[in-house]
């Protein structure tokens, strides 16, 4: 879930309602939204006051100043406090911290199965339902941009020499493109490896940003040894935020090498 204030406020923040993740800093978001709502609205009575009692204003001129001062800051602060009141119940519904389930996936989500059963390698790995439409989508961009460039090199190639540089301009740009297309199925086949024999490791986000493919994520975790070790990676589903705990699988002979189950393209069974 996520916490919105109401009108002039600016809180937030996702939370889990139901194992307590985040609901603090959630709650202390609303909670700051809430009194700086309520500051506005008692400022807003004293310059009302001052011009109800100005000769150059009309009556209803102050009571536009009223509404506008005082009860759209006051009705924002009454709804954000209703807001937080939901989430404190929340929190205090939830049966234990997040920090004490860091140990434990979710038990009712589909692409999270138990440690145990994550434990037997090689796994089975196949692509979620996102994967395949990212994978089928990556396989006509890398089509149409071979079919550019299949142009580009038929200039470069040709007899003439007045389209040679536009013939070069061709190929080195989609070539970037076409690098891109490689990128993404080389990252799937690392991950894939990974997930089929790599060690299993629990971590926790750290940071999190938006971006046009997904949300980019810094993770952290710890390999067999305690030595721990910080990564990014693409957060296709964006549904990672700060303090959530994570499945990592990590290369034995390199633990930096290192991959995340939610978020990913793949799924295990």
């Amino acid at each position: 879930m996520e916490t919105r204030s109401f009108l002039l406020g600016d809180a937030n923040e996702r939370y889990c309602n139901e194992c307590g993740w985040n609901t603090e800093k959630a709650a202390r978001n609303l909670r700051i939204d809430m009194w700086v709502m309520l500051g506005f609205s008692v400022v807003g009575v004293l310059l009302t006051a001052k011009a109800w009692t100005a000769e150059s204003l009309r009556p209803r001129m102050a009571l536009g100043v009223a509404i506008l001062v005082v009860a759209l800051p006051f009705g924002s602060g009454i709804v954000t406090r209703y807001r937080l009141s939901k989430i404190v119940v929340a929190h205090r519904q939830a049966p234990t911290p997040v920090s004490d389930r860091t140990s434990a996936p979710a038990k009712d989500d589909p692409l999270l199965p138990s440690d145990s059963s994550l434990t037997i390698r090689p796994r089975a790995v196949r692509f979620t339902k996102r994967g395949h439409i990212y994978s089928v989508g990556m396989a006509l961009a890398t089509a149409f941009v071979l079919w550019v460039l299949s142009f580009g090199l038929r200039g470069l190639l040709g007899p003439s020499g007045a389209g040679k540089m536009k013939s070069v301009l061709v190929v080195v740009l989609w070539t970037v493109f076409l690098w891109s297309c490689v990128s993404f199925y080389a990252n799937r086949i690392r991950e894939r490896r990974l997930f089929l024999n790599g060690e299993l490791s629990r971590g926790i986000v750290m940071a999190q940003s938006n971006t046009q493919l997904g949300s980019r994520i810094v993770y952290s975790y710890s390999d067999k040894n305690g030595n721990g070790f910080q990564n990014r990676a693409t957060d296709f589903s964006k549904k990672l935020y700060e303090d959530m705990p994570v499945h990592v699988f990590y290369d034995p002979n390199n633990s930096r090498a290192s991959v995340i189950l939610e978020g990913s393209l793949f799924q295990l069974f």
